[in-house]
Formats: C-alpha cells, structure tokens, sequence
C-alpha cells in the first residue's frame, strides 16, 4: 500500500498572512491589520484576503506534491490607494507569487469605496 501525502490547507492561509503582516504593508492601513474574507467595522484604508481557488500542480505516484493557489488582496480606501497597492505587489512577488495583470480600478457606490482587487498565483508544497 502507497504512502498518500497529506495536504495541508493552511499552508496558503499561513503564508498570505505572513507576507500581508509586514510592518510596511500595516502602516499603510487605518487598522493596522488585514483580514480574511470579510472585515467587520474596518476603517479604510483595509485590506481583505482570500484563496480563490487551488488546483493540483505537480503529481506523482498518484499524490500531489504541489498545489497552485489563486489568491486574491483587496485594497478598500476612500481615495487613492496606488502607494498600498505598490508595496502589496512588490512585497507578494518579493516572496514568490505571480501577479495576475489586469484587475481594474472599482468604486462602490454603496460603500462609497474606492476597491482594487489584485490576483496572484503560487505553486506550494501540500504539506
């Protein structure tokens, strides 16, 4: 009987939350924090994080070895948000991920937010 490799979901989590602590990222937002998913209360400007989707990657002896994660960083500010985005970009890569180009620059009127969403990519160990 084969050894099956375990897979270790907070592998992403724990990574993105570590990169997205940065002492440079943080003094850039109002509450000193990111968040995943959602931020209740959060004063802008905030960040939110998420894995979007994550595939299987690199296979053998019927186990993944390595799995690509899709991410995706949401900036929320009440004006120009480019110096946040900047440091985030250049701090992900910095680690590692892939920056997907291509996100737009969103306003919403509900929120009256200013939103950019930024998507990256990383291939990780499954345990």
């Amino acid at each position: 009987m084969k050894n099956k490799i375990e897979i270790d979901t907070s592998i992403i989590k724990k990574k993105l939350k570590e990169v997205l602590n940065d002492k440079e990222i943080l003094d850039l937002t109002s509450d000193k924090k990111v968040y995943f998913i959602h931020a209740k209360n959060a004063r802008p400007p905030y960040i939110e994080y998420q894995v979007v989707n994550s595939k299987g990657s690199d296979y053998s002896e019927g186990n993944i070895n390595y799995i690509n994660h899709l991410v995706q960083i949401d900036i929320f500010s009440l004006d120009d948000y480019t110096e946040l985005e900047t440091v985030i970009i250049n701090k992900l890569i910095k680690d590692g991920f892939q920056l997907n180009p291509g996100s737009p620059d969103l306003y919403e009127k509900n929120t009256n937010l200013y939103h950019k969403p930024l998507r990256f990519n990383i291939d990780l160990p499954t345990s």
